[in-house]
């Protein structure tokens, strides 16, 4: 698939805290985006998405391990150097 566009979204230096908020807000609304959408599910077919289910587990998965990231910087009064792009492309 050819990617349409590359979008830098975050790039930057951030302590534990800015960090753990600006991450654990990413996370949380991508795991309530598949909460709502397995709702949807739900109640219009009466079963769950299993691809919203398998996705909010991913995405506890790396709150964990993000948590542990930003524990550690905490400890050792680390700052966090944080970069994420965005791919976007076509899908027939």
């Amino acid at each position: 698939m050819e990617i349409v566009k590359k979008i830098n979204l975050i790039d930057d230096e951030f302590s534990s805290a800015e960090a753990n908020e600006i991450l654990m807000d990413l996370y949380n609304k991508n795991i309530n985006f598949n909460k709502i959408q397995n709702f949807s599910s739900q109640i219009r077919f009466g079963e769950d998405d299993e691809k919203a289910l398998n996705r909010i587990a991913q995405l506890k998965e790396s709150v964990s391990s993000i948590a542990e990231i930003l524990e550690e910087a905490k400890a050792q009064n680390k700052k966090l150097k944080i970069k994420s792009f965005i791919e976007i492309e076509y899908e027939d």
